[in-house]
C-alpha cells in the first residue's frame, strides 16, 4: 500500500493535529448521538436479557440481538469512513500497513491497538452481555440494590427439594425448588446480587 498509506497517513493526521491519525475515526465513536443510539438500542431490548437459564444456556434471540448490535458498529464505522471520503478497503489496508509498522519497528506511536480495542468491542459477546445486564440493573434500579427478585421456571426432570443453579445477569445462583412446585411451574426467590 506503501504511498496509499502515507496520503491516507497525511490526510488523517491533517484532521488531528498532534494526535493520531485514527483520532477522526475513534472520536466519531465517542459522540453523544452514536452514544445515545447505542443506548437506546441497549434499553429498548433490555426486557429480553432478565431470563434465568437453569441449563446456562442463553435464548437464541441473546445472539440475534448481539449480531444486530456489532450490526450497528459496523454500520457507523462504515458511515464515519464515508463522511471521510475513505474507502472500507483502504481503510482496512491502511490499518493493516499501520499494524505491520507498529510490529516492525516496535512502536505503536499511531495507537492502532487501543483503537482496535475500542472499535471491535462489539465483536465480544461477553462485553455484550455486560453492557445489557447494567442496563437491566439501571433500568430495575438495582445499581445500588444488593438483591432481586428471579421468577425461575422448574426444569423438566427436577423435583421440590433439588438443587438447580440458573443463571441472572452473568452470575450463577444455586437455588432449591420449593415444596408443591413441579417442571413447568414458575417459582418467585430472591437472590444478594
Amino acid at each position: 500500500m506503501g504511498d496509499g498509506a502515507d496520503q491516507l497517513l497525511e490526510r488523517l493526521s491533517s484532521l488531528a493535529p498532534g494526535g493520531s491519525s485514527l483520532e477522526p475515526v475513534l472520536k466519531a465513536f465517542h459522540e453523544d448521538c452514536f452514544q445515545w443510539e447505542v443506548q437506546q438500542f441497549v434499553a429498548d431490548r433490555a426486557a429480553f436479557f432478565t431470563v434465568t437459564c437453569a441449563d446456562g444456556s442463553h435464548p437464541l434471540v441473546w445472539t440475534q440481538y448481539h449480531d444486530e448490535y456489532k450490526g450497528l458498529f459496523e454500520t457507523h464505522l462504515n458511515k464515519v469512513l464515508h463522511s471521510l471520503d475513505i474507502d472500507v478497503v483502504e481503510f482496512t489496508s491502511f490499518c493493516e500497513w499501520l499494524r505491520v509498522n507498529a510490529d516492525i519497528f516496535e512502536d505503536d506511536t499511531e495507537g492502532l491497538y487501543p483503537f482496535l480495542q475500542t472499535v471491535t468491542a462489539s465483536l465480544d459477546y461477553n462485553a455484550f452481555l455486560a453492557v445489557v445486564f447494567a442496563e437491566v440493573r439501571r433500568q430495575r434500579g438495582e445499581t445500588e440494590a444488593t438483591h432481586a427478585d428471579l421468577d425461575v421456571q422448574v426444569p423438566e426432570g427436577m423435583a421440590p427439594g433439588q438443587p438447580v443453579v440458573v443463571e441472572y445477569l452473568g452470575a450463577h445462583y444455586e437455588l432449591t425448588i420449593p415444596v408443591g412446585y413441579e417442571p413447568g411451574m414458575v417459582f418467585r426467590t430472591c437472590v444478594a446480587l
